[in-house]
């Protein structure tokens, strides 16, 4: 044992408690001071104990982690202790970057196969492409390893070297790379387009990062040189992130002086604040915001701010309800705490934080209301509170869209196990190894590509060859347990991933989504109601004593 092992834990703890002492000042009496002593004595005997007297060895790391682990999540259900590895993972996401090889990879038929080279990326320039079996990494055999063990190994420091070998459908012998790792940037606004000819859609699905608000201006900026002048923008997924940028964000479509958000943190703490639009914008161009039941914290933030005044329509989902804040407190072991230190407020006075006081985090995360359904029904008449023009809004329970609109339908456990042969399929086919659809062969992905609209589309004669596929891999593989009667209940459904996977192929994951956009029911939703978003730009606009309608 090190040294220093007995006192790991409470060396810890203590550093938390400094952390938190520096963050929030208090004057301690030498009563709590020793109570506090007698607490750290107990809590040390009791690790003793169980690292002498437990069924098997514990290692004080482990002890560590869970320790505090369970101690944050007796708090609240979002603040958490993150180990050195962790915390290190989680700063590298929250600065819009990593170090790897930039693939990504998905676990088909119980391999790693690459989906997609970043654009830039050390695997683009490596010549990676969609449907690459990797076999193997730094020599160890990895042909039948999932995609989260192959991650790992792809993963390391910036400038270190990994020998990646790849399958390629159609080349005998395997394909070897030396590739050097790379910082990886991944934007948190993947991409925009014209959905329509003056409409512009921004893909918001990431997190907010700290290079959120430039990407969003440059994304505003390019869609009204292409002739947008309303816009929707899609934070369907987006789980939040850094406050300030939720704040930025907003003041790009707020009048300057409006209310963002304000933050109440505990009673005598010198947390509370209130965030303005400090810059703001003259052009109340109209605005719809996407959400869903996975839009959480600083997507609420916006889609609230965005809402109590009035400024846009909302659409979707209700939100998840998370108005909690958390701070990041790095600790001397490398590791870190998400604290909570304060709630956010709307500027109507909506509190978002849905009840997590009963029942389990399964629960609070997966089954909101009795029917096991996510919640989307009536907030408490108590928390109702007005819009700028009026509108009831509540709080308690997320972010209520002012239309609602279910998502599509989710995928089937058939569909989920149909996907395998739908990915092997297209891999063939973008190989080249499909006989008579030789044109649907790919040299790789090409960046950046406008699509048109009527990219690769899957002919009656192609989705019968898939098919053939289909039935003999099930046929060959029956522990997916998929009938040829499944195949064919869900052809459509088929036809529709293969066009996707093609698209993907060819142009990026991003670009494949958006070729099938017109499937999206709650997008095409949000294009139906762009004049009810125009119409609500014109009242707001009258009301703040503007004379000329906005643009």
């Amino acid at each position: 044992m090190k040294k220093t092992g007995k006192r790991h834990i409470v060396y810890i703890i203590s550093a938390i408690l400094l952390s938190s002492a520096l963050t929030f000042p208090a004057l301690v009496s030498a009563q709590q001071e020793a109570s506090r002593d007698k607490l750290f004595d107990q809590y040390q005997k009791a690790i003793e104990i169980i690292r002498e007297k437990y069924v098997v060895p514990m290692d004080d790391e482990a002890l560590t982690t869970t320790a505090l682990q369970g101690l944050l999540k007796s708090l609240d259900p979002h603040s958490e202790y993150l180990d050195r590895k962790s915390f290190q993972d989680f700063m590298e996401k929250q600065n819009s970057e990593y170090y790897g090889i930039g693939a990504y990879v998905r676990t088909i038929n119980k391999s790693t196969y690459v989906v997609e080279p970043f654009k830039d990326s050390p695997a683009s320039r490596a010549g990676l492409r969609y449907g690459d079996h990797i076999v193997s990494v730094d020599g160890k055999d990895t042909s039948s390893l999932p995609s989260d063990k192959v991650s790992q190994l792809l993963l390391g420091e910036k400038g270190t070297r990994v020998v990646v070998s790849v399958k390629r459908s159609g080349t005998p012998e395997p394909l070897t790379s030396t590739i050097i790792r790379d910082g990886i940037s991944r934007p948190s606004i993947p991409n925009y387009y014209l959905i329509k000819p003056n409409i512009g859609y921004i893909d918001f699905t990431r997190n907010f990062q700290v290079t959120t608000s430039r990407e969003l201006r440059k994304a505003m900026s390019d869609l009204r040189d292409a002739g947008a002048d309303r816009f929707i923008l899609d934070l369907r997924n987006n789980s939040g992130g850094f406050l300030d940028q939720a704040i930025r964000v907003s003041d790009q479509f707020l009048q300057r002086g409006q209310s963002i958000v304000t933050v109440r943190g505990r009673s005598g703490q010198t947390n509370d604040q209130t965030a303005i639009a400090e810059n703001g914008t003259n052009d109340n161009f109209p605005l719809i915001v996407m959400i869903n039941k996975f839009s959480a914290s600083a997507s609420e933030i916006v889609a609230g701010a965005i809402q109590d005044h009035d400024r846009g329509l909302i659409v979707g989902e209700t939100s998840f309800g998370k108005g909690l804040v958390q701070r990041i407190f790095q600790l001397a072991n490398g590791g870190g705490l998400l604290l909570t230190i304060a709630h956010y407020y709307t500027p109507s006075g909506r509190l978002i934080q849905r009840d997590y006081s009963k029942g389990s985090l399964f629960e609070y995360y997966f089954r909101r209301s009795p029917d096991g359904e996510v919640k989307n029904g009536t907030n408490p008449p108590t928390e109702m509170k007005k819009t700028d023009l009026g509108r009831a809004v509540y709080g308690g329970g997320g972010i209520e869209p002012d239309i609602k609109v279910e998502s599509n339908d989710p995928i089937t456990p058939v569909q989920g196990r149909l996907y395998h042969a739908v990915c092997l399929f297209v891999r063939e086919l973008v190989s080249g190894q499909v006989a008579n659809f030789e044109q649907f062969k790919l040299n790789g992905i090409t960046y950046d590509y406008k699509l048109k609209g009527n990219e690769f589309i899957i002919n009656d004669e192609l989705i019968n060859r898939y098919r053939d596929f289909a039935v003999k891999f099930y046929q060959e593989n029956p522990d997916y347990y998929v009938t040829t009667a499944m195949i064919d209940q869900n052809l459509v459904w088929q036809r529709n991933r293969l066009r996707q996977e093609i698209l993907s192929a060819a142009y990026g994951s991003d670009k494949g989504q958006q070729g099938m956009s017109d499937l999206d029911v709650q997008l095409q939703r949000a294009v139906a109601e762009m004049p009810k978003a125009a119409d609500i730009a014109l009242r707001s606009w009258r009301r703040g004593g503007n004379r000329l309608p906005p643009r």
